[in-house]
């Protein structure tokens, strides 16, 4: 496995050194979001909320949201430095809790709330991309800290928990983690439209005790601009 690192970062200071060309590109993006694994983010922020002894509820993953981004990169023949910043925001579901103790009640209550998830990851990262014409398809990998939001609205349920103030109330801790992304960029003239995919997991590194990974997938298209240095 270090043999494998050395290599990689060898590649690419081969590629840098190599270049006679640097470019300052810029651009924005938007696409699809598909969130995974994260039902108990949802479930335990929301149970940070109520103050809860207990709790169980459904499973809110597999839904799909929207993204824009802002990016700017540094490119050095192969290499490339990235760096951007986006918006995701995934529609709302619901998210039901049964056998919710709750502290000021000597009574088990349950109920459904509707749940939104927004995220706004920062990252920054290194990528290569194949030296051909026309079109290059490119690797990247990304190291990103998250600002997570979640807002929950009551359904129905218990009036326990109907009177409860967690509607106005938001939940959701910043997260650090790692993303992979795969695409090809196509020239445009003026401009580059890159397509591809990126591979996000959010909570990498921040993952604590019996809570599910932080995964989501983002599909989508950019355009950069920019020129030579």
């Amino acid at each position: 496995m270090k043999r494998t690192a050395t290599l990689f970062w060898m590649v690419l200071a081969v590629a840098a050194c190599c270049t006679t060309t640097a470019r300052a590109q810029f651009g924005f993006g938007l696409g699809l979001a598909a969130i995974g694994d994260n039902i108990s983010q949802a479930g335990g922020e929301l149970g940070d909320l109520i103050r809860d002894d207990s709790i169980s509820y459904g499973d809110i993953s597999g839904n799909i949201g929207f993204y824009v981004s802002a990016r700017a990169r540094f490119e050095m023949g192969m290499l490339r430095l990235l760096g951007d910043a986006s918006y995701v925001y995934f529609q709302s579901s619901e998210i039901t809790l049964t056998d919710a103790a709750v502290n000021l009640q000597d009574s088990t209550v349950d109920a459904t709330f509707e749940v939104g998830t927004s995220m706004i990851p920062v990252q920054v990262g290194v990528g290569v991309a194949l030296p051909v014409p026309v079109v290059k398809p490119y690797l990247a990998a990304h190291f990103g800290y998250t600002f997570v939001n979640r807002t929950y609205t009551f359904v129905s349920g218990s009036d326990e928990l109907r009177r409860l103030d967690v509607g106005n109330r938001s939940a959701g801790d910043p997260e650090v983690g790692l993303a992979f992304s795969a695409g090809a960029e196509v020239a445009l003239g003026i401009a580059t439209l890159d397509v591809g995919l990126r591979y996000n997991l959010a909570n990498l590194f921040t993952t604590s005790d019996g809570e599910e990974p932080m995964r989501y997938l983002q599909v989508g298209a950019s355009l950069i601009f920019g020129g030579d240095l």
